[in-house]
């Protein structure tokens, strides 16, 4: 009797990501902006990738054409400086808490206006992320 050889499955498989980077420099965020978006992204410090930059250079799946960009599809690969988009967070928070102060503002007097005591303040929960 003749011992049967034993299959083994790979279970960890899974489809190739184009869009996953694994050479970047940690001193920038890098994120896949729509094409439509750039001119409004790169207001925002947003720079656009070489492919060689990253290791794209010989994937067949971005860039298809004779550009030396990062694309796949309509997307483009961008980078930002992390402090940079640090600064964008704080500054939109800032922003977002002078909108929330005059919404409770306003609140207020137009409970006044009908007649009604308001009391207590105007807040927005925090999803988590």
């Amino acid at each position: 009797m003749t011992a049967k050889p034993k299959i083994t499955l790979a279970t960890d498989w899974h489809t190739p990501d184009p869009l996953k980077l694994t050479k970047t420099d940690k001193n920038f965020k890098y994120r896949w902006i729509r094409k439509n978006e750039l001119e409004l992204r790169r207001q925002q410090g947003w720079q656009t990738v070489l492919r060689d930059e990253v290791g794209l250079e010989k994937d067949s799946r971005v860039s298809r054409g004779e550009t030396s960009v990062a694309e796949c599809n309509e997307l483009v690969l961008c980078k930002r400086p992390k402090a940079m988009g640090e600064a964008h967070r704080n500054y939109l928070d800032q922003k977002n808490k002078r909108l929330l102060d005059a919404l409770g503002s306003q609140f207020h007097q137009e409970g006044e206006r009908a007649g009604f005591s308001t009391y207590g303040s105007v807040t927005v929960e925090e999803k988590a992320q």
